[in-house]
């Protein structure tokens, strides 16, 4: 069985969201699960028949609510996104179910089977992930590298044309965090989870961003944003007690 890869990008409303699939010799690996079991359809129909290995970037709902279309996959994720599924991903799947009766349904929250803290390497066959901790968007995100491929997963830790900023992260943390794969010299392609993929302008832009926020900036909102990433920005502002910017 040769290697193959396949991205799976779906609009969630607001903005869109985006799973990758690596299939090696042994395993599968579907890299988030998106929003609902019917989002996950094609990549159960790939990886039928193989292991299948799940890994959540975070516990956000629109990266894990899909999980229960894939056949008895293993689930892999952060000790704080098994932790936010106990109380956070239940309350949030919730109260979209009263907001539209029918639409989540289907959904079944399935939590990771196995957790780690820094960093877990897995062998599909042929290819190598290497699974880092990256703190920031959320405390349990992650970033996951495979070096045959020179592919650089980022979650939501890297988004053009901006990231959401949660109050009290550690800026100083997720900037150096970003720098160093921004010198990796084997982190050649980047595919964030959302907004464009590319190369290594990816980090720098997102690394521009953060950095303004860190020193307090007053950044002014780019022409043509939509207004998701109007209303992020803002509060990307406010989290960090600095002006409207707008």
């Amino acid at each position: 069985m040769s290697h193959f890869s396949a991205i799976h990008e779906i609009d969630a409303g607001e903005f869109s969201v985006r799973s990758v699939l690596i299939r090696g010799t042994r395993f599968c690996l579907i890299w988030d699960t998106l929003t609902s079991p019917r989002d996950m359809t094609r990549f159960a129909q790939i990886c039928a028949g193989q292991q299948c290995l799940a890994v959540y970037s975070h516990a956000d709902w629109d990266h894990v609510q899909g999980t229960a279309a894939l056949d008895n996959p293993v689930i892999i994720g952060h000790s704080d996104c098994a932790r936010r599924f106990e109380v956070e991903a239940r309350q949030t799947l919730v109260a979209m179910q009263a907001r539209e009766p029918g639409r989540w349904d289907e959904v079944k929250l399935i939590p990771p089977h196995i957790t780690f803290e820094g960093r877990l390497d897995l062998d599909l066959g042929g290819l190598t992930v290497q699974l880092h901790s990256l703190p920031g968007h959320t405390p349990d995100t992650l970033v996951a590298f495979i070096p045959e491929m020179e592919l650089l997963l980022a979650g939501d830790a890297v988004e053009l044309p901006l990231p959401c900023v949660p109050a009290g992260c550690n800026l100083d943390a997720w900037i150096e965090e970003l720098l160093r794969w921004r010198k990796h010299p084997g982190a050649c392609r980047i595919i964030p989870s959302h907004g464009p993929m590319g190369g290594k302008e990816i980090l720098d832009g997102t690394i521009d961003y953060l950095d303004g926020l860190r020193r307090g900036e007053n950044m002014l909102l780019p022409e043509g944003l939509s207004p998701f990433y109007v209303t992020t920005h803002r509060d990307n502002l406010s989290n960090r007690g600095i002006g409207s910017g707008s």
